[in-house]
C-alpha cells in the first residue's frame, strides 16, 4: 500500500462494525479501553484511548503532589512507546513519534470533580521489515493494573480484524 492509503485505513476502522465484534462499547467504561491498529507499508500506527481512571485511579485535576506526580509518571511511562507496544521484533521497529491529549496534561488541568476525562494517545512506528510485522504485544497491564481489557481493531495489507486484550492475553496477530 502506498503512505497516502493510511487516512483510509484509519477511517476505515471508525467506520466499520468492528467495534462490535470486538464487543467494544462506545461508552465511557473504567477498566476497558481501546486501540486501533493500522499497518500501512512500513508504518505502523496505533491510536489508544482509555478513561484516565485505568491509568491513575481518579479523573479529576490532580489536588495532591502525588496526585501529580502520578500524572506525570503516566505520561513520561506512556511516551517510551517502546516499552509499552512491543511490535513483532523481526519487523525491526522503532517509534517515530507519540502524542497524548487529555485535560490532565494541560498546563493547568480544568477538569471538574465528577468529570469522566479520558487519555487519547497516537503512537507511530517505523518498521524496517514490515513483511514481518505480524503481531503486537501491548504491556500496558502491567504499568497499569486498573487496566483489565482492551477492544482492539486491526486493519493492514492482510485484512482486518477484532480482539480483545486482557492481562492473561497481551498479543494481538493479524
Amino acid at each position: 500500500m502506498k503512505t497516502s492509503a493510511l487516512p483510509c485505513l484509519l477511517a476505515a476502522i471508525c467506520v466499520l462494525p468492528l467495534p462490535a465484534l470486538a464487543g467494544r462499547s462506545a461508552a465511557h467504561v473504567h477498566g476497558v479501553a481501546s486501540l486501533q491498529v493500522a499497518i500501512d507499508g512500513g508504518t505502523l500506527t496505533l491510536q489508544f484511548e482509555t478513561p484516565l481512571a485505568n491509568l491513575l485511579g481518579f479523573e479529576h485535576a490532580p489536588r495532591s503532589e502525588k496526585q501529580k506526580q502520578a500524572v506525570r509518571l503516566m505520561a513520561d511511562r506512556l511516551r517510551q512507546a517502546g516499552a509499552v507496544f512491543t511490535p513483532s521484533p523481526a519487523a525491526r521497529c522503532s517509534a517515530i513519534s507519540v502524542e497524548l491529549e487529555s485535560p490532565l496534561l494541560q498546563p493547568s488541568p480544568q477538569s471538574g470533580d465528577d468529570a469522566h476525562a479520558d487519555l487519547d494517545g497516537s503512537f507511530v512506528f517505523r518498521c524496517q521489515d514490515p513483511a514481518a510485522l505480524r503481531d503486537l504485544e501491548v504491556g500496558l497491564f502491567a504499568s497499569f493494573p486498573r487496566l483489565q481489557r482492551i477492544d482492539v481493531q486491526v486493519a493492514g495489507p492482510r485484512g482486518q480484524s477484532a480482539a480483545r486484550l486482557s492481562p492473561q492475553q497481551r498479543r494481538v496477530s493479524w
